[in-house]
């Protein structure tokens, strides 16, 4: 058998492998995050930006949340990194801060937006924790 060689071919083909491969590497990656991930509990992403004046009050609702909430996972993101554009792009957010309350497989299961009282917010935590409790026994 004999291989012909053609450069613009086998250039547009390296490319377009290279691009198959690194797309199949983030699907797997992320694909073998999410199916071993046994943990129930709610993961609340704040999503925020630096020259916001109501964000710069998420620091002191993080350390809240995760006194009183240890079982959840917090986390922030800034809109300007680009893990926090594809928050924005993914849920579809206008404003911020948001709060987004999410399952174990990332889906939306509420969100707050803008600044919050605590009051508020554990009132949203024991909502969304009532729902995702009620959701899991009736996938088992």
């Amino acid at each position: 058998m004999t291989l012909v060689f053609n450069s613009r071919i086998t250039i547009s083909s390296l490319v377009c492998c290279i691009s198959l491969i690194f797309f199949w590497a983030i699907v797997t990656l992320h694909g073998c995050t999410a199916s071993h991930n046994t943990n129930n509990s709610i993961t609340i992403v704040i999503v925020s930006a630096q020259n916001c004046e109501s964000c710069s009050m998420t620091d002191d609702t993080i350390q809240y949340l995760q006194t009183h909430y240890p079982d959840s996972i917090i986390k922030r993101v800034d809109i300007n990194n680009p893990e926090g554009a594809m928050y924005v792009s993914t849920y579809h957010l206008w404003r911020v801060p948001v709060y987004l309350f999410l399952d174990n497989k990332g889906s939306e299961l509420y969100r707050l937006e803008g600044e919050q009282k605590r009051s508020d917010l554990d009132t949203a935590i024991n909502m969304v924790s009532k729902q995702y409790e009620y959701i899991n026994i009736l996938k088992k």
